[in-house]
């Protein structure tokens, strides 16, 4: 057989030389070796080779003569395999990025496996590659993760599980910017994905003894915290919550949804006056307002609420939580427009791993984030196990309720929509586990066949099951 080649159009940028590194560690598994990568050259005769094009129609002079069709949107793609080459084309360079993880996910595995009795798995690159054309697009803008930071033990770990699940969005809650943080984002960045540092305005844990009087005067702090240890970083955004997290709509007196507002808008007035064009994304528990939504429609339109606590699950902790499921869909559908359909909306779903609260402690002072040892994490994968195992077997028969959360939030909400799942402590870093890849495709295509995504998923070999 030919030797399989990746024939690129630029690999300028980070996003192109990551797409080539992605689709070489997948052909690795196949071909025996990392596949010869070159630089498209119209006078080259690659008749000699299995050629994989990849790239866009403005950087790549081959895919610029192809005639599929990629879907009119950033992040699409199209795959087309035709008389043994490959043509994997994006929209953009982050297209092109998911392509190549796809070509694996939605290609080889659709053909690597039985299609008669003899073998249950073949090679498929010991034979021409059979024919193939399949295009796609995210139906979720922002699609991504959240955790608190100190409980990442290898922050590119995580980052690149991210990339294999399609993500962009990375939501990290610290007491402190970490010192290595300028390393995290540069490496976020070089895979497509955003990071938003969270931090508090106001808020701990310990938010039930808080004055509310005093939350003028925090505003400075607030705004001199940012300054001096976010600013400098070039960050794409910060994240924050704030006095919300109660069971109860007064705190001291006082209406928690009113108190709020007020608090949140005077503050980030100071934050647009010096950066105009900053992502605030305001963690927003519903539990404290969910009554009081025509006070929280007046907080500034230029953040971004990011609800949680919203009800039954995939907004519960526990992933068989269903008894107010219809009542949870139908508040998420009201909040997706609750100041428009144009306006920055954003959700943290739960039913996934997250802090083991009986052990929890506050650090100190900053720390270098995403560096635990290889015995560490050895030893958190198996304190994980059981956890996994339970939350896999819920998924598994309630991952309808979570593809049908989606779906309605995604269909109320036609433009700027973020969605993130709790996902901390679970050691995502060193396994994807099947309950987060199957909740990636859902981010992906909320109008997917759920068996099918199911069937799909379960096939690929980087899905971990419990």
């Amino acid at each position: 057989m030919r030797k399989t080649v990746v024939i690129y159009g630029s690999k300028d940028t980070p996003l192109m030389r990551k797409a080539i590194e992605v689709l070489s560690q997948t052909l690795l598994d196949y071909i025996g070796s990392y596949p010869a990568s070159f630089q498209y050259d119209a006078a080259t005769d690659y008749s000699k080779y299995r050629c994989i094009f990849i790239g866009t129609k403005n950087n790549h002079p081959y895919i610029a003569q192809s005639t599929q069709t990629v879907p009119p949107h950033a992040e699409a793609y199209a795959i087309s395999v035709q008389n043994d080459t490959v043509i994997i084309e994006g929209s953009d360079d982050a297209g092109v990025l998911y392509g190549c993880i796809d070509f694996y996910n939605q290609y080889i595995v659709r053909f690597e496996y039985a299609s008669n009795h003899n073998r249950y798995h073949q090679n498929i690159f010991d034979d021409v590659l059979p024919d193939f054309a399949y295009s796609s697009a995210p139906t979720v803008r922002s699609r991504g993760l959240w955790t608190w930071g100190f409980v990442i033990y290898d922050y590119k770990g995580y980052i690149d599980n991210m990339v294999k699940l399609k993500m962009n969005t990375l939501i990290m809650w610290n007491d402190y910017a970490p010192l290595n943080a300028k390393e995290i984002i540069d490496y976020a960045h070089s895979c497509g994905i955003r990071v938003i540092w969270g931090f508090s305005w106001g808020w701990d844990s310990g938010c039930k003894n808080l004055s509310l009087e005093s939350l003028p005067t925090q505003s400075q702090d607030i705004f001199r915290k940012f300054k001096e240890e976010y600013a400098p970083l070039s960050v794409d955004g910060i994240y924050f919550q704030t006095i919300t997290e109660l069971k109860t709509e007064y705190l001291g007196g006082i209406l928690v949804a009113d108190a709020v507002t007020d608090f949140v808008n005077n503050t980030a007035k100071l934050f647009f006056s010096e950066y105009p064009d900053l992502e605030i994304q305001f963690g927003l528990h519903a539990t404290s307002v969910k009554q009081r939504l025509e006070i929280i429609k007046k907080v500034d339109a230029r953040l971004r609420i990011v609800w949680e606590d919203c009800g039954s699950f995939p907004f519960s902790y526990i992933p068989h939580d269903l008894d107010s499921f219809e009542e949870t869909k139908a508040f998420a559908e009201k909040i997706a427009t609750l100041r428009g359909t144009d306006d920055r909306f954003g959700v943290v779903t739960k039913g996934l791993t997250k802090l083991d609260w009986s052990r929890f402690e506050h650090l100190d002072g900053p720390a270098a984030m995403g560096t635990g040892s290889k015995s560490w994490k050895a030893d958190r994968i198996v304190r994980k196990s059981k956890i996994w195992r339970y939350l896999q077997a819920y998924w598994l028969t309630n991952a309808d309720k979570v593809l049908e959360m989606i779906k309605a939030m995604a269909e109320a909400k036609q433009g700027d929509l973020l969605i993130t799942a709790l996902v901390e402590d679970g050691m995502f870093e060193e396994n994807i586990m099947f309950p987060v890849a199957l909740y990636s495709e859902m981010l992906w295509d909320c109008n997917a066949d759920l068996p099918q995504l199911i069937n799909q998923v379960a096939l690929r070999e980087y899905v971990t099951f419990a």
